[in-house]
């Protein structure tokens, strides 16, 4: 009998673009390789020479150059990683299309439609991702480098790719996710952490706990770490005004370090 494959977090939606600008100043840079521009953030005292902990990231639908992502992926950078996100909107980001961005009161162009811009960018981005990943590996990889992945909302199901894989990643995390179904899940093979908020729209709780039986059928090592009272994209577009939130956010990036260092080979 042929398995089912069910829609486990669906496409986009208004929550995806709901939430507070962050401010601050990226410290990384802009480059281009596998025929996209890309954000790099380097970690302290890099040296090319030396062994490399390096992770693939995947924005959400604000995109690479945008502040928030950004400064997320410096804090990652800070950490010991170089981080590497691709620019797979091409410049036609969310961020485009935002005039204001105030918890749930974010105001767009007259005009936009979400559903209509999201079509095209997530089938460039599955058609451009594995291009893009293998002329980094090119340009970056050296005997002793490491990789893994993370990815926030649109970028989950390209965490989940190179989780699917043999040798692409020791290991791989996501926030709030977009755009995954059952098989997402059943074809991975390396270490999975899901930080998710309780009550979401794209991902509800239903979907977790299939996923959750997914992963423990097949015995996978996976953590599950859920935040009440807070929104989907908490880990990018929090109100850092709130402690609380504040805190959710810090501690989602937490999860990702270590979780992150527990596979890497020191």
């Amino acid at each position: 009998m042929t398995a089912t494959n069910k829609t486990l977090a669906g496409p986009i939606g208004n929550c995806c673009i709901q939430g507070f600008k962050h401010e601050g100043t990226p410290v990384g840079q802009k480059i281009h390789i596998g025929g996209m521009d890309t954000y790099i953030s380097y970690p302290p005292n890099w040296s090319s020479d030396g062994p490399k902990k390096i992770i693939f990231a995947f924005p959400d639908v604000f995109g690479t150059f945008y502040v928030n992502n950004d400064l997320v992926l410096d804090h990652f950078a800070s950490l010991g990683f170089l981080v590497i996100a691709p620019d797979y909107f091409q410049g036609d980001s969310v961020t485009k299309y935002v005039v204001s961005e105030v918890g749930t009161d974010v105001v767009t162009k007259p005009g936009f439609d979400l559903n209509t811009w999201v079509a095209p960018h997530i089938k460039f981005a599955k058609q451009a991702v594995p291009i893009w990943i293998k002329a980094v590996r090119a340009e970056f990889d050296a005997p002793g480098t490491q990789w893994a992945t993370i990815g926030y909302c649109f970028g989950a199901p390209f965490v989940l790719d190179l989780l699917a894989e043999d040798d692409a990643v020791v290991a791989g995390a996501f926030a709030h996710p977009a755009f995954l179904d059952e098989d997402h899940f059943r074809n991975i093979k390396k270490p999975l952490y899901m930080a998710v908020p309780d009550v979401d729209e794209l991902y509800p709780a239903e979907s977790r706990h299939i996923t959750e039986e997914i992963l423990t059928k097949k015995g996978h090592k996976y953590v599950s770490q859920i935040f009440g009272a807070v929104r989907h994209g908490f880990s990018t577009k929090a109100n850092l005004a709130v402690p609380y939130e504040r805190w959710v956010k810090e501690e989602c990036a937490r999860g990702f370090e270590g979780w992150l260092n527990q596979f890497f080979a020191t």
